[in-house]
């Protein structure tokens, strides 16, 4: 699970490069806290938990009154980061000040850390970003855990789009009907996600779509312009949103082919896209 180790040593009359072995070891990522490590294969999904314990090694330790008195002093940040370094959330920071009894001989610090990931990420490859920092012995040492985030594949887009346009048999299924057909009287169920959308500052977004349905006969059956509007902001970018249709169909809804419209609306982008699909009453 270990990516990269980089230490730097600040000399100093106390200590110096070759005098300190910092480390942070028996760390991992968890799916829960205290279980094992994650196999390096393992994809977490967007608004999962994480869980990260670690361990440090190697510090210094200050001895006053003929060693009566043992005391450490370190510092600690975890963060949650993409590939391009940036916090999927806001960083974990503490410090670790203690007294050792001459029993604490091999004692170690142990922390555990949980963070909530971002509910609209991508999947992709990702890593717990790790500095410890022994104030006593002027070092410091970074570590790097990879894990992996499933889930939503976005194709990249220069303007807002629509990606993944399902049509489903009910509402909240994961795969789509291969024949988009219903029955009169059905519910209409779709999902999609939208992506390739602007962003405000603090990571604002503004988007709106509608919808309209056109019946076989080619009157129109369902005119929604703005169906739903979707904005907030995160503290890590949105990469997607998602969006949900879902139309009720009359008992005597004639029967044939009907063709539903998509406009989505970007409004901090000033962009829109829009894509047809059809399904059928039979």
């Amino acid at each position: 699970m270990i990516l990269a180790i980089v230490c730097t040593f600040l000399f100093t009359g106390l200590a110096s490069a070759a005098e300190s072995n910092l480390a942070i070891v028996q760390a991992g990522v968890q799916q829960s806290e205290d279980a094992p490590f994650v196999p390096a294969d393992y994809q977490f999904l967007p608004g999962d938990y994480l869980y990260f314990t670690f361990q440090i090694a190697g510090f210094s330790i200050q001895s006053l009154n003929r060693d009566e008195v043992r005391k450490i002093s370190l510092t600690y940040q975890v963060t949650a980061e993409d590939g391009e370094g940036t916090a999927l959330i806001e960083p974990v920071s503490d410090s670790i000040q203690a007294e050792l009894n001459p029993e604490d001989k091999n004692w170690m610090p142990k922390r555990r850390v949980s963070f909530l990931l971002p509910s609209y990420i991508a999947s992709g490859d990702f890593h717990v970003h790790v500095v410890v920092k022994d104030l006593f012995g002027k070092a410091e040492c970074s570590k790097d855990f990879p894990f992996h985030i499933g889930g939503v594949r976005i194709e990249p887009s220069a303007s807002v789009s629509v990606q993944h346009f399902k049509f489903l048999r009910r509402e909240g299924d994961r795969n789509a009907l291969e024949v988009p057909a219903y029955s009169p009287g059905d519910t209409v169920f779709a999902s999609f996600d939208m992506a390739g959308f602007k962003l405000g500052q603090s990571n604002t977004y503004s988007l709106e779509y509608g919808l309209s349905v056109v019946q076989p006969s080619g009157k129109m059956f369902l005119d929604a312009p703005r169906a739903a509007e979707l904005k907030s902001n995160s503290f890590y970018p949105a990469q997607f949103l998602p969006g949900v249709i879902r139309i009720t169909t009359p008992p005597d809804a004639a029967k044939g082919e009907y063709v539903l419209t998509l406009t989505v609306h970007d409004l901090i982008g000033n962009t829109q896209y829009e894509t047809k699909k059809s399904f059928g009453i039979e």
